[in-house]
């Protein structure tokens, strides 16, 4: 399957999904400054959201930059992906209207859980089809990526979703911040030659 095809066809969705989440955001009626104020939660999610779709865009972008194999199997479980990407536009929206309200709150767990078991999947396909093709040193730095080992580490993931479970209860908006800080600290630490595939 070609590559390129695949990389293009999934930039155009993720540029849909981006463009999708900012449209969400409601012009004030009045000119003034305090008036932005209720757009607030709805900010703080866009940017968590932004920030979620961007770091694993970089990613996803080195995953294909440094594979040889895009098979069939491969290119469905990347539609998988992106389908769930998809619904972080819905669920950003109902945080952006009740940042600690326990139901968007819990749609927006789903979502992220469903998005990082797809990741996860095409990942490890991707490193097992370089693997069964010879590109051994190609699955290694796949399988090597922080994302990656953090999203197969089922201790830590276990972990996670117990303290996930008890801020949904007692305090749903710092979900939010448990998402960023993920976000920044295990998505967007890279590999090292990450900047030499993309100068």
């Amino acid at each position: 399957m070609n590559k390129s095809r695949v990389e293009a066809f999934t930039d155009a969705v993720i540029a849909i999904i981006l463009t999708i989440m900012i449209l969400e955001f409601k012009t004030p009626d009045s000119a003034k400054l305090s008036a932005i104020f209720p757009q607030i939660p709805y900010m703080i999610s866009y940017a968590v959201g932004w920030l979620f779709i961007g770091i694993a865009w970089y990613n996803h972008h080195y995953m294909f930059t440094k594979t040889k194999v895009v098979t069939r199997k491969i290119f469905w479980i990347n539609n998988t992906w992106m389908f769930t990407t998809s619904f972080i536009p819905v669920a950003t929206a109902w945080i952006g209207r009740n940042l600690n309200a326990q139901g968007p709150e819990i749609f927006y767990a789903i979502v992220y859980f469903l998005w990082s078991l797809a990741y996860a999947y095409l990942t490890h396909a991707i490193a097992k089809a370089n693997e069964e093709a010879g590109h051994t040193e190609i699955a290694t730095s796949i399988r090597d990526m922080k994302i990656y080992r953090f999203l197969t580490n089922w201790k830590f993931v276990g972990a996670e979703i117990i303290v996930w479970v008890l801020i949904l209860i007692f305090m749903p908006r710092l979900q939010m911040l448990l998402i960023a800080f993920q976000v920044i600290f295990v998505g967007g630490n890279v590999n090292q030659d990450s900047d030499k595939l993309f100068s």
